[in-house]
């Protein structure tokens, strides 16, 4: 192949490893990179071996019966990759590393790539470690009859090989971290409270669904104006607003957390807002990004109480002790606790001091701070 024709199939598996534009994916590169070996076929995996598991990444001519047969039965038993194991990180030819005999009598000749895929006897492939225990195998084939592979073909596949390594690897920790980030909104969308990332000009960069629901209502305390700038919808709140949002946003002023609360119309209690500053470097942004505010939204309506069995695991609380607990941070006073269980108040009182005898409080409203700050379970979905 000559030099330009491979340096564009260069340029294109790293466009492909870091945008995605390169055309037709890596199915077509994968065709490309056959044709420049000369080969039948190609498989590019990401393998454990400890746990005799493999993961196609990318395959060209190759059916997704025997895709499936190799997964479930002939990884394990594979004399090409057994042998490129042995050398990590450099092109070995089958042709030079396994007597013809060997092949001949292997199952995976035999039962697969005889059988299944128009006789394939040589491999050229090469494996490398990529971490956690895994490794990256890729594999060029061919059939018996077109021969082993020449000496120009091994010079072509061993000058690619470097590149298309690099291109997976380089993939391969772009997609790990677009997952880890999307584990991250996942977790927040499950959060029992908004949760708002804004800029100092009141743009919403972030809303998880919480957030998004209490901004739709249509008693909303707050909006979304055209441009995405958050706005609340009563005056004087909003002016407070503004004042905490600066405090949250400007370098060399106190930065600290502060709350507000956000009136709604139709007797609906106030949301409980809070601005805290939210460091972009935390994520890794280039240093000098402008500051950021998080804004944390608290409906009083939705505040699940603590769970019995979670309080019973923490503090050793008996049932009882644990309901009575449950009923006290849902804002029911011992009085009302006494008459919802069908009991004496004076049976409340005590179990309301053993409460606070368990949870190490000394009194009522610090066994309430406590049982209102243990975690919350997210909201159903």
């Amino acid at each position: 192949m000559p030099d330009d024709r491979l340096d564009l199939l260069i340029d294109d598996l790293y466009r492909l490893a870091t945008d995605g534009s390169a055309e037709g994916g890596w199915e077509a590169l994968l065709e490309r990179v056959v044709l420049l070996a000369g080969a039948s076929t190609a498989a590019l995996q990401l393998a454990s071996p400890a746990q005799g598991t493999t993961r196609l990444l990318a395959t060209h001519n190759i059916t997704e019966e025997v895709n499936q047969d190799y997964s479930e039965h002939f990884f394990s038993r594979d004399i090409y990759l057994d042998f490129a194991r042995n050398t990590p990180g450099q092109v070995l030819l089958s042709q030079d590393q396994l007597p013809d005999k060997q092949v001949e009598k292997s199952e995976i000749y035999n039962d697969l790539l005889r059988p299944k895929m128009h006789n394939v006897f040589y491999v050229a492939g090469a494996v490398t470690p990529v971490g956690n225990g895994q490794i990256l195998p890729f594999g060029l084939q061919r059939a018996r009859e077109r021969g082993a592979f020449t000496p120009e073909e091994t010079r072509n596949i061993r000058r690619l090989w470097p590149h298309l390594r690099r291109a997976t690897q380089v993939q391969l920790r772009l997609q790990q971290a677009e997952t880890t980030q999307r584990l991250g909104f996942d977790a927040l969308d499950r959060m029992a409270n908004g949760i708002i990332i804004l800029t100092a000009d009141r743009r919403i960069l972030f809303m998880n669904r919480v957030a998004r629901r209490l901004l739709e209502e249509r008693n909303a305390c707050a909006t979304s104006h055209p441009g995405g700038r958050l706005r609340l919808t009563y005056g004087p709140a909003d002016e407070r607003f503004s004042l905490l949002l600066a405090q949250a946003t400007t370098l060399g002023t106190p930065r600290r957390a502060n709350t507000l609360r956000c009136p709604r119309a139709e007797g609906l209690p106030a949301l409980v807002l809070m601005v805290a500053p939210f460091q972009p470097q935390s994520l890794g942004s280039p240093p000098g990004t402008a500051p950021l505010a998080l804004l944390l939204l608290s409906d009083p309506r939705e505040v699940p109480p603590p769970l019995p069995d979670q309080l019973m695991a923490l503090f050793g609380l008996t049932p009882a002790e644990a309901g009575v607990a449950a009923s006290l941070a849902q804002g029911l006073s011992p009085e009302e606790v006494a008459q919802a269980r069908d009991v004496r108040l004076s049976t409340v009182r005590s179990q309301v001091q053993a409460l606070l005898a368990k949870t190490g409080t000394r009194r009522q409203g610090e066994l309430l701070r406590l049982l209102l700050s243990l975690p919350q379970p997210p909201p159903a979905d």
